[in-house]
């Protein structure tokens, strides 16, 4: 091999001086390097990777879907030979085998395979292992899960449940943050869209939003550090999105654009169904030392439509100190949400805890001020569905983890029919992991439901609580109830239906729930004028 592999040494340099680019991925490529740098974990291999979703449900479907990918087999091609799947649940055990005498010379190939789980009971955690026989220059080879070096092979755990998410008919669930395969480059790519729709329906979801990069659509289709005019990846990602798109379950185009924030520094903005390309490559390293926003937030107010929405991506995650000074990367402020019309604000990107309650936190904090904002949940998956594989140091270390899959954590709106754009344009949203929480005022006989505004005085409470197997019993249920005269919140754990509450001039009440089993739900606010 050409070149040399480099040290822990080089690396800590490198990383000192702030060489660097967006690395925090899933599906890390194994074959990318530079001119005369190789990573630890470089491969003369395609990507070979095994997945499936973290839930499956008896009611959607008695078999659950293993999706295959193989990554740059044009470069490298294989043969795939066949998958050895081992299933392990409380009180059984089941092997099985899948042929598949597959030769691969393609960019891009996957395909799903329908594993038939019905002996097993409902309502367990089921362990599931992917041995993959492949061959590379006719030499035979075997990977568990997928071809990663030094990742660990832990095997999948898929929650096998009996029933639906625990959510009313006229509830829909999706993931609004995204990534498919239209974010390809050097270190980064995500699974095809249809693939993705199958995976979200055998998890209960309902919808989802696809959001690549800015900076990855407007690539050449062929080489992803050429930006090409015509915009082929773009408009090839809206096809796909419109192929797959169904009156029961919602696939909507949209776009993770990089844009300049009122300090002129690089944030993430989630356009949904807007019509024409938004440019932002400013946070790519596609050209170093070039990282200004090609547009600003202040544009984005005269986009608005009905037909459209604009969400605030990750606004509440720090930005690594190497991120601000070489990508120019910067956080959502305030004054930014008001230049840009921006409502809407994704605080939940991971199922990690401590980000979750520092998030709410200060949501919290922009209500007290009046603020009126309202929260979503995403998981900014880049087609991981049961675990993430990613670059944890450039060009040294892999590993692994479920921090970001897709429907881990999702958005869920109240509407009639399952119009993602009308429905949470209604503001009637709360955010959860699967259990459900809503909630409802009555005053004079009349009804004002989550992202309504009603006057003070005296009024009932009702809410609908309900959990599943998967997550356990209700642990703790919680009513908010804010004054902003005062500027404080308080918190009610003791709640009955029906029970009657004095409001005041002006604030608002908002709910959350816990399980025993780490469920966690949280609600937008009814207000109080």
């Amino acid at each position: 091999m050409e070149g040399f592999f480099i040290t822990m040494e080089f690396i800590d340099k490198l990383l000192t001086n702030f060489i660097s680019i967006p690395i925090l991925v899933g599906y890390a490529e194994i074959h990318y390097h530079l001119k005369f740098l190789y990573p630890r974990y470089f491969r003369k291999e395609p990507e070979i990777i095994a997945d499936l979703p973290r839930r499956c449900i008896q009611e959607r479907s008695s078999k659950i879907p293993i999706l295959l990918i193989v990554k740059d087999a044009n470069i490298f091609p294989v043969k795939l030979k066949s998958a050895n799947i081992l299933i392990i649940g409380k009180s059984r055990e089941e092997t099985g085998k899948i042929e598949l005498d597959l030769k691969l010379n393609n960019k891009y190939f996957s395909k799903i395979f329908y594993v038939d789980i019905s002996k097993f009971k409902t309502d367990q955690w089921l362990n599931i292992s992917v041995e993959i026989n492949y061959q590379i220059k006719g030499r035979n080879k075997t990977a568990i899960n997928d071809n990663y070096p030094a990742i660990a092979k832990k095997p999948f755990r898929c929650f096998w449940a009996e029933k639906e998410l625990p959510f009313p008919k006229d509830w829909y669930c999706g993931d609004p943050h995204y990534h498919s395969i239209h974010t390809s480059d050097q270190v980064e790519f995500g699974a095809d869209i249809f693939s993705t729709k199958i995976m979200a329906k055998s998890m209960g979801l309902d919808w989802f939003f696809v959001t690549d990069h800015s900076y990855d659509l407007d690539d050449d289709e062929n080489d992803c550090t050429r930006n090409d005019p015509e915009l082929p990846i773009w408009k090839k990602m809206q096809q796909n999105c419109k192929k797959n798109d169904e009156k029961d379950f919602r696939v909507i185009a949209g776009e993770e654009v990089s844009i300049g924030n009122w300090e002129n520094k690089n944030v993430h903005l989630l356009a949904i169904n807007h019509p024409h390309f938004i440019a932002g490559s400013g946070d790519s390293a596609e050209k170093w030392f070039r990282n200004k926003p090609q547009n600003s937030l202040k544009m984005i107010k005269r986009l608005h439509s009905e037909n459209n929405l604009f969400i605030a991506a990750h606004p509440f995650e720090n930005v690594p100190r190497a991120q601000k000074l070489t990508l120019r990367r910067g956080q959502w402020h305030s004054r930014d949400y008001e230049n840009a019309g921006i409502k809407f604000l994704q605080v939940i990107n991971s199922n990690e805890i401590n980000d979750i309650q520092n998030s709410i936190e200060r949501w919290t904090k922009l209500l007290l001020q009046d603020k009126k904002y309202y929260i979503f949940a995403g998981n900014d998956a880049h087609g991981n569905f049961n675990v993430m594989r990613q670059i944890k140091s450039p060009f040294w270390k892999l590993f692994s983890s479920c921090k970001q899959t897709f429907g881990n954590f999702f958005t869920a709106f109240n509407h009639s029919e399952n119009e993602p754009l009308t429905g949470i344009q209604n503001k009637n949203i709360i955010v959860s992991n699967g259990p459900f929480l809503s909630f409802k005022l009555i005053k004079d006989k009349q009804e004002f439901r989550i992202g309504s505004t009603i006057h003070s005085g005296s009024v009932a409470l009702i809410f609908d609580a309900k959990t599943s197997p998967e997550f356990g019993e209700i642990v703790e249920l919680n009513l908010f109830i804010a004054d902003l005269t005062s500027k404080v919140e308080r918190k009610f754990s003791k709640l009955e239906n029906s029970m009657a509450i004095v409001l005041s001039n002006k604030g608002y009440l908002r709910m959350s729930m816990t399980t025993e089993k780490g469920g966690m739900v949280y609600t937008n606010p009814i207000w109080v004028e």
